[in-house]
C-alpha cells in the first residue's frame, strides 16, 4: 500500500470575493452548512520575500468530516491569497490542507517529495505553512497543525455539521 505524504485530506479552501455571498452559495445551491464564520481576521504572512500583515475573512463549514474554508482578503497585504483580489471570479479553490502533528517535518518531507515553500501564516496560536507543486498549477497545499485544541474544533464542528437539519446557517463570530 503507497504510503501519503501527509495523510488525508482534511480541507478544501476557497479564496472569494464576497464571503456573505460565497456562503450563501454553499447554503442554498449546495446544501452545505452550516458556517462558522469569523470577520477581520489578523495574521502575520511571510510570502515571497515579504512580511506583512494580512487581514481577512474566513468561513468555515464541514461535509462528511472535511472542512471547506472559504477565505475574502480584505487588505492588500502581500500573501497566499492577494492574487485572487485581481480575478474576475467570485470564488476559486485555492488548497487542500493536512492536519500534521509537526509543520516542521511535514516541511522538509515535502520539500523532498518536490514541492517548494510558498509561504507561512501565522497568529498568537499557530503557523501554517503553504507549498507549491508544479504539477499542481493554481492550487496550494496547506499544513494546519494538529494541536489539541485545534482538532477538538475541528471535531466538534464536523459533528454537528453531520446533524444539521438546515436551521441556523450562519454562526457568525464577532471579533
Amino acid at each position: 500500500m503507497h504510503q501519503q505524504l501527509f495523510g488525508p485530506v482534511k480541507q478544501w479552501g476557497f479564496l472569494a470575493k464576497d464571503i456573505d455571498s460565497a456562503m450563501r452559495c454553499w447554503v442554498e445551491q449546495l446544501g452545505v452548512g452550516p458556517w462558522w464564520g469569523y470577520r477581520n481576521v489578523s495574521m502575520q504572512t511571510d510570502f515571497r520575500g515579504a512580511t506583512s500583515e494580512v487581514v481577512m475573512h474566513v468561513a468555515l463549514a464541514y461535509q462528511n468530516g472535511v472542512q471547506i474554508e472559504l477565505i475574502q482578503q480584505v487588505n492588500d497585504a502581500a500573501s497566499p491569497y492577494r492574487f485572487f483580489k485581481d480575478r474576475p471570479e467570485p470564488q476559486v479553490l485555492h488548497q487542500i490542507g493536512y492536519l500534521v502533528d509537526d509543520i516542521d517535518a511535514a516541511l522538509e518531507r515535502g520539500k523532498r517529495a518536490g514541492l517548494t515553500e510558498h509561504g507561512i501564516l501565522r497568529n498568537a496560536y499557530n503557523r501554517y505553512a503553504y507549498l507549491e507543486s508544479p504539477l499542481l498549477t493554481g492550487m496550494v497545499i496547506e499544513l494546519m497543525p494538529a494541536d489539541p485544541h485545534f482538532v477538538a474544533e475541528y471535531e466538534r464542528c464536523s459533528l454537528e455539521a453531520a446533524q444539521w437539519d438546515g436551521s441556523d446557517p450562519y454562526r457568525l463570530a464577532a471579533l
